[in-house]
């Protein structure tokens, strides 16, 4: 009789062990089927060139002030910045081949800048600023070779922030840097997940 109770200890210990390894099998092969990852292309296949067409600087700076600032901000270059980032961007992505030639390209993207500003985030007791956000607003397009609106973003926007004291402190370049970064990041997600 006691033969027989560790027989059935011992299936059962067995079953439970199974059990457990088929759990762990079928969550793992959930897991890496719902991975977000593929090597297979997004964009239809006759899309595989664009051309990035040099950014326009349209910042307002002879406007008056809204209370949303205080004051309009302009940053020299800043549309040459941001032609770069997205082509780097694009360059970096790898789904679309830049070319420097608009009559080669099977994909257009034009934009203007329209809004760069500076806020005040965080303040020290002395109401000196301690943190600034940096915005870049843009409208941005993208046609086809026939010129056929795509895409179209009238205030496509990008972001960062940045320290004056502290161990994060940056400079105001190197955080625009990372601005014309993360709103190059963006249009390229923009452009790449339409389809």
């Amino acid at each position: 009789m006691k033969g027989t109770r560790r027989q059935k200890a011992e299936g059962r210990r067995q079953g439970r062990s199974f059990a457990a390894y088929c759990l762990l099998l079928t969550a793992f092969c959930l897991l890496v089927s719902s991975c977000g990852y593929t090597a297979t292309r997004i964009l239809p296949a006759y899309y595989r060139t664009i051309y990035v067409e040099p950014f326009q600087n349209k910042i307002p700076i002879t406007e008056d002030v809204t209370e949303k600032i205080g004051f309009v901000t302009n940053y020299p270059e800043i549309e040459e910045k941001v032609t770069r980032g997205a082509i780097n961007q694009f360059l970096f992505d790898g789904n679309l081949r830049v070319t420097n030639k608009p009559e080669n390209a099977d994909l257009t993207l034009t934009g203007a800048v329209i809004d760069f500003y500076r806020q005040p985030i965080r303040r020290k007791e002395n109401d000196t600023v301690e943190e600034y956000r940096l915005n870049l607003s843009a409208s941005v397009t993208l046609r086809d070779k026939a010129g056929k609106l795509l895409l179209q973003n009238s205030a496509m926007v990008g972001d960062t922030t940045y320290f004056l004291t502290g161990p994060s402190t940056r400079s105001e370049g190197a955080a625009v840097e990372d601005l014309v970064t993360d709103f190059s990041h963006r249009v390229v997600e923009w452009v790449i997940e339409y389809w």
